[in-house]
């Protein structure tokens, strides 16, 4: 009743209130992201820093040797030490062409993970925190260390997930509003309503406040020799997410369009884990899009 994620993602196809991208739109989106990406890979290699594809991208370039044909976005992961330093990173090396976005670097930002947003163009989503930076984006998720002992491993993913479940009530106690100018469907409404009741019940702590606790607790087991990781703020939570430290690193190169990045360890594994039967290309219906405001893409010769 409280996942509402993928709910948004079901009414946002045939919106009309929204922007629907074109495959043209899709096309020409994933040539200006490979470019962005070319920029981090290569930051990554120059100071060391651990990253792989993960999620839908990882999925994209097992399945399809690049981009799944309708994404229109590029998700990574790197482990916490390597996350830790990329914000400063990109800021220094690249700051004349992107802006960095995380819970520290933005007073507006509320998303647990980083985004690396191009200067010059606009990707403005329905829910977007920061319109004023709104460029199209990487999403760079944490890999966290998990607890080795089974109880302490329960108790750790209890409280993350507990934590970020009152990060999204209090977002959308925050962003409610917005709900009801855009969608109609009166059950999808009503579980607005309970989610941001808690929410604001749970707004003794600022947003942002709750943002804080929750990255600091999943990132506050050090072991970086676990028997297993997981990313708390990736599609399947914590518990979704675990996974054997060597699922996940060393990583690997792979195809990905005409270029080549890093994936982890086992794709299969990982991919297994996170969607079941991955091979199977879903119906027009399950396919997962974005609701947008704005697009402008600026130069797109990368």
């Amino acid at each position: 009743m409280l996942k509402t994620h993928d709910a948004v993602r079901k009414m946002v196809v045939g919106n009309s209130k929204l922007r629907t991208l074109s495959q043209a739109d899709v096309e020409q989106i994933q040539q200006v992201l490979l470019g962005m990406m070319d920029d981090f890979d290569r930051l990554c290699r120059k100071h060391g820093l651990t990253y792989f594809l993960c999620g839908g991208s990882a999925l994209g370039a097992a399945r399809h040797g690049g981009f799944i044909p309708w994404d229109d976005d590029l998700d990574l992961a790197m482990p916490r030490a390597d996350y830790d330093r990329l914000a400063e990173l990109i800021t220094q090396e690249l700051g004349d062409r992107y802006w960095v976005q995380t819970i520290h670097s933005s007073a507006l930002y509320d998303l647990p993970f980083l985004k690396m947003r191009k200067k010059g163009t606009r990707f403005l989503e329905l829910f977007d925190p920061d319109p004023d930076c709104a460029g199209l984006f990487l999403d760079v998720f944490p890999m966290e260390n998990v607890p080795n002992f089974c109880l302490w491993r329960g108790l750790h993913g209890a409280v993350s997930s507990f934590l970020h479940l009152c990060c999204s009530c209090v977002r959308m106690n925050v962003k409610k509003d917005r709900y009801f100018v855009y969608f109609e469907d009166e059950k999808f409404l009503k579980t607005v309503k309970i989610k941001a009741f808690l929410g604001k019940c749970l707004s003794f702590f600022s947003l942002h406040r709750w943002c804080v606790m929750a990255e600091k607790w999943d990132a506050c087991y050090r072991n970086g020799k676990s028997k297993y990781v997981t990313i708390p703020t990736g599609r399947g939570h914590y518990f979704g997410e675990v996974v054997a430290r060597d699922i996940m690193l060393p990583v690997q190169e792979v195809a990905f369009a005409d270029r080549s990045y890093f994936t982890m360890a086992d794709p299969d594994k990982y991919l297994t884990n996170l969607y079941g039967d991955y091979h199977r290309i879903p119906p027009v219906e399950k396919r997962e899009v974005h609701g947008i405001l704005e697009l402008e893409l600026g130069e797109t010769n990368e």
